[in-house]
């Protein structure tokens, strides 16, 4: 989705100007960096300040197992101010076990607090608007279903790859990991009835959670 909105805008440059501008290349750090830093870097954490705002946060909120299948739940907390005005904050979405990965997706927010997304098979998105307010956290709910294996009973989990960017900034911060404990739900379907309706892949502005 970045790429295509430089894109974008790199055409628009062109039709208006009479000459071809220079590709302006975005400064690039991450949270792990632990040895001296460019003059470069030290002027993205200072316009950029992704580790002194309020940061998005993910909670697994369902992780249901039948025979052959599984849902997974995962909670999205979002701060007022966590993506500033120009902003563009994207997760890639992994499910990991020892034996392997699956991709998920990749969650979009922009800072007009639009969100989407992306079925990383299908290419199509669910998009949702949510307007953050001073003092208070927003939620979405990101649900999912697939195919349950018994390699996955344990030691799997969903690691999340976050990044916050501008026109002029990228900085990625450390992977967050978010370990599945599955719920055995074969012989009740008390839970797995939650989502008993939902598709496969799909970002939700309320909990399907019955409380």
């Amino acid at each position: 989705m970045k790429k295509s909105l430089w894109f974008v805008f790199a055409l628009l440059i062109l039709c208006v100007g009479c000459k071809t501008p220079a590709v302006l290349q975005p400064i690039t750090a991450v949270e792990e960096m632990d040895y001296d830093v460019s003059p470069e870097v030290l002027k993205l954490h200072k316009k950029l300040k992704p580790l002194e705002r309020p940061q998005v946060r993910y909670t697994v909120e369902r992780a249901v197992k039948t025979a052959d299948s599984c849902w997974v739940l995962v909670r999205i907390a979002i701060p007022y101010k966590s993506i500033w005005k120009k902003e563009f904050y994207s997760a890639d979405m992994i499910f990991h076990v020892p034996e392997g990965v699956m991709e998920l997706g990749n969650l979009s927010l922009d800072s007009r607090t639009h969100k989407k997304k992306t079925d990383s098979d299908s290419g199509e998105f669910t998009s949702v608007d949510v307007e953050t307010r001073a003092g208070h956290i927003e939620y979405l709910y990101y649900s999912v279903k697939f195919a349950y294996d018994e390699r996955m009973k344990e030691n799997a989990e969903i690691l999340l790859i976050p990044r916050l960017s501008n026109e002029r900034y990228i900085f990625g911060y450390e992977a967050t990991v978010l370990p599945l404990y599955w719920i055995d739900d074969e012989a009740g379907g008390m839970f797995w009835s939650e989502c008993a309706g939902l598709p496969q892949e799909v970002l939700l502005e309320s909990s399907p959670i019955k409380r």
